[in-house]
């Protein structure tokens, strides 16, 4: 029979950290896609957080284009 060879501590350590990364990208990667999935299936209307901030952003342009146009 073959023996395993065991790995250096350093060697071992390198590869658990490795797949503890790959572990973690993998779950943000998977919560990332919940959150488009999420956000693809609301049709309705928006939240009234976005619906204020779109409004403030609205405010904000035409202030901008009011001040431009009349220099």
């Amino acid at each position: 029979m073959t023996e395993k060879k065991r790995l250096p501590p350093w060697e071992e350590a390198k590869l658990v950290f490795k797949m503890q990364e790959e572990t973690r990208k993998r779950k943000l990667l998977e919560e990332d896609m919940q959150r488009r999935i999420g956000r693809a299936k609301r049709v309705g209307p928006n939240t009234s957080d976005e619906l204020e901030e779109n409004r403030k952003r609205l405010r904000a342009l035409q202030e901008r284009i009011e001040q431009e146009d009349y220099p």
